[in-house]
């Protein structure tokens, strides 16, 4: 008797899966082509640009030809120049801010800037402190800006206001900032004396333990101390002169340093 083995009938029109494999309905299995197609896409440009950009690197067409400093008067603009030190560099991987940050050592320069011209300039644009007033330490007399930096060869504004150390020893070299809260106290005093108390400064004193003080052209001295409060220091200062008169205080000093305690000697 022949025995009859059972078997599994397979249909042709159906793809049977390989154990491991996992079968992909046709909709994901264009997606995934299409993915495919997509990365090799990507990197096919990326292989083909990348030779592109070290022949831009390495050619002298793309690198710095010409340097321009604009704003530049009593700074040698050789000298920025030479700072920069980017001549022959590459403007597609320029160090603008290392430029930036070797120029700032430049005592006279308030701020500089970059910018690219492509395809073979730099511009670099610089902004000179201005003088503003003098600041004297001794028999040497210092060219300040508005920020207290002390300056190099140069000359101070007309009219430009003195400040009279009387407490710093030490010379000064280009670069060094004198006390900040004077400077701009001697700056709001230049203003605001006239303005409220209709009389001019013609000379001021800074000293660590005092503060500013000034000298009136009505003949009395007038110590203001920091520039807090000084709003009510400057009416109090304006009180006291209209209650004495401007003929009892010549000669006098009126000390506005502590509030709500004037003093008057």
């Amino acid at each position: 008797m022949q025995s009859k083995s059972r078997g599994v009938r397979l249909n042709p029109g159906r793809k049977q899966a390989i154990r491991g494999e996992v079968l992909l309905d046709e909709a994901t299995a264009r997606r995934l082509r299409r993915r495919r197609i997509r990365r090799a896409g990507t990197a096919v440009v990326l292989i083909s640009i990348v030779p592109v950009l070290v022949l831009a690197y390495a050619s002298p067409a793309a690198r710095v030809q010409n340097v321009d400093v604009v704003g530049a008067t009593s700074i040698d603009a050789g000298e920025v120049r030479s700072l920069a030190s980017l001549d022959g560099d590459s403007m597609i991987r320029l160090d603008a801010a290392g430029a930036e940050q070797r120029i700032r050592y430049l005592p006279s320069l308030k701020s500089v800037r970059i910018e690219q011209e492509w395809p073979q300039t730099v511009r670099i644009i610089v902004e000179e402190r201005q003088p503003w007033a003098n600041w004297q330490v001794g028999d040497k007399t210092y060219v300040i800006d508005s920020e207290g930096i002390v300056l190099a060869d140069v000359s101070p504004a007309p009219g430009s206001p003195t400040v009279t150390d009387l407490t710093n020893p030490v010379r000064l070299v280009p670069g060094d900032r004198v006390d900040t809260d004077a400077v701009q106290l001697t700056r709001l005093l230049t203003q605001r004396v006239p303005e409220v108390v209709a009389t001019t400064p013609v000379a001021y004193e800074y000293s660590d333990e005092k503060g500013l003080a000034l000298m009136a052209d009505v003949g009395y001295r007038v110590v203001i101390g920091d520039s807090q409060n000084i709003e009510y220091k400057l009416a109090v200062w304006k009180k006291i002169e209209e209650a004495l008169g401007r003929g009892g205080m010549l000669g006098h000093v009126l000390d506005l340093r502590f509030e709500g305690r004037p003093a008057f000697q």
